[in-house]
């Protein structure tokens, strides 16, 4: 393990872990700039976003490394997390969406099964009583928790078709990159030109050029991400 600056708190050593878990949480959520990082928002009075997020990531999976790109207040996000995860700050997260924090966090990965939890995500167990083994996948809300103005996609046959707003099936902002797709994730993420795009945006662009995901709609999921104020109370509802 070595220390390093600023920008990256530290990088595991050579491992064999079997998942790598990238938590895209950059963003300044200009809706709830004045809450702080939206990772640190306070569910209960005991956990706050990512703590649930990484208490539900630990129960499920014994191999795995998490990867947390930062960027909107990013020395508070980085002392208030555990300091067995990878942290790599995005310093450009003001002027990028998630395309570059992905990228950035790909780029610490160390193995060929990754999945991407979105930072301002509140779900419950269930969300990933999966298996994340064959083929890549996009999680589904099948509870309709998810809020209408979230993005959602069509299905066809199981596969996902495109991922668009104004969409039924909302995407629970889980998605699991292996094999044909992740070379694709990794050539769009890592260049320049596409920083400015959204997950969905990519995931489409895969799909474009001939990536498959699974659509798989978990029993008993409850996910929501928090976008404005009011989301809070549905997120404390969900845990």
């Amino acid at each position: 393990m070595t220390k390093a600056t600023r920008n990256i708190s530290f990088i595991h050593a050579p491992n064999n872990y079997k998942y790598s878990i990238i938590i895209p949480a950059a963003g300044q959520g200009l809706r709830m700039k004045s809450c702080g990082v939206k990772s640190l928002i306070s569910l209960t009075s005991q956990i706050n976003v990512i703590q649930n997020q990484l208490n539900i990531i630990q129960n499920k999976f014994r191999s795995y490394e998490v990867i947390l790109v930062t960027g909107f207040q990013s020395e508070r996000l980085m002392k208030n997390t555990p300091n067995d995860i990878v942290k790599i700050e995005n310093e450009h997260y003001e002027d990028t969406n998630v395309c570059r924090s992905i990228g950035i966090g790909l780029k610490a990965a160390t193995t060929n099964k990754v999945i991407i939890i979105y930072g301002d995500l509140v779900f419950n167990k269930q969300a990933l009583d999966v298996k994340f083994n064959k083929g890549s996948t996009l999680i589904i809300d099948s509870s309709n928790t998810m809020t209408d103005n979230e993005v959602g996609c069509t299905i066809d046959n199981g596969k996902i078709e495109q991922v668009l707003y104004d969409l039924p099936n909302k995407w629970a902002q889980i998605a699991y990159f292996t094999n044909t797709e992740l070379e694709l994730l990794k050539k769009l993420a890592y260049d320049r030109n596409n920083d400015k795009l959204y997950g969905f945006e990519l995931i489409n662009e895969i799909i474009n050029n001939g990536g498959e995901f699974t659509s798989i709609q978990p029993d008993g999921i409850r996910a929501n991400d928090i976008d404005i104020p009011t989301d809070i109370t549905i997120a404390q509802q969900i845990i």
